[in-house]
C-alpha cells in the first residue's frame, strides 16, 4: 500500500529535523576533569602550593580541564588542572599544574581530592616528568624509579607516543616537592596503562 503526502509537509518535517539538530547543545569538552575557566591570568604550579616552581599559565577564559583539589601548606586549596588551548611560541597545548582556587570562576567543591586519586603506576628508571604531552617540553621534576605514581589519564605526543598524566607521590627533601605533576613517558612505566582514561585534547 502506498501512502502519498503532500510536499508541504515533507518539507516541513524535514526543516523540523535541521532545526533541532542545529539547536542541540554544544558537546562537552573531551577527556578528564570538569571545565573550569580562571578569572585572571594565573599560575600553573609543578606541586600543590603557591611557591613552587611554574609550569605555565592558565590564561582567564582558559577552558582547562579541573581534575582534583589539594591544599598547600597554608590550607590555600589548588586545583589540578589541564591548560588546553596552549599559545603559539608561548605555551604547549594541554599545559598541566595546580591552580589557586581562588583565580577560577566556578566553584570546585565538587571536585574529588587528589590525594588518593588515579592508579599506583611505578617507573621502571628515573624519567624525566614533562609540563605537556612531549619529550620535548620543559621538566617539571623527575620520577624517580620505584616512586608511587599516580597514573590520572594517558595522552598520545605529536610523534605518537603514549605519555602518562602522573602524580609523584614522595617528592625528594631540597630537591622536589611531594605530589610533583607531569607526563611520563609511558615505556618508562612498569605497568600496562591501556586501561587508563583518555586525557582528552579539547
Amino acid at each position: 500500500m502506498h501512502i502519498s503526502r503532500p510536499l508541504s509537509v515533507v518539507i516541513a518535517a524535514c526543516a523540523a529535523v535541521a532545526l533541532s539538530a542545529t539547536a542541540a547543545p554544544a558537546a562537552g569538552p573531551l577527556g578528564i576533569g570538569q571545565a573550569v575557566h580562571p578569572r585572571i591570568d594565573t599560575g600553573l604550579y609543578s606541586a600543590p602550593g603557591l611557591s613552587t616552581p611554574r609550569t605555565g599559565t592558565a590564561w582567564a577564559g582558559d577552558n582547562v580541564a579541573g581534575i582534583c583539589q589539594d591544599n598547600d601548606s597554608r590550607g590555600n586549596r589548588m586545583v589540578l588542572g589541564i591548560d588546553r588551548p596552549g599559545r603559539d611560541g608561548v605555551q604547549w597545548a594541554n599545559t598541566v599544574g595546580y591552580i589557586w582556587d581562588l583565580d577560577i570562576r566556578e566553584n570546585t567543591d565538587n571536585l574529588p581530592s587528589c590525594d588518593g586519586y588515579g592508579r599506583s603506576v611505578h617507573p621502571r628508571t628515573d624519567t624525566g616528568l614533562y609540563s605537556a604531552p612531549g619529550l620535548s617540553t620543559p621538566r617539571t621534576g623527575t620520577a624517580w624509579a620505584g616512586d608511587d605514581v599516580a597514573g590520572i589519564c594517558k595522552i598520545n605526543d605529536s610523534r605518537g607516543n603514549r605519555m602518562v598524566l602522573g602524580i609523584d607521590r614522595p617528592g625528594r627533601n631540597g630537591v622536589q616537592w611531594a605530589n610533583t605533576v607531569g607526563y611520563i613517558w609511558d615505556l618508562d612505566i612498569r605497568e600496562n596503562t591501556d586501561n587508563l582514561p583518555d586525557c582528552g585534547t579539547v
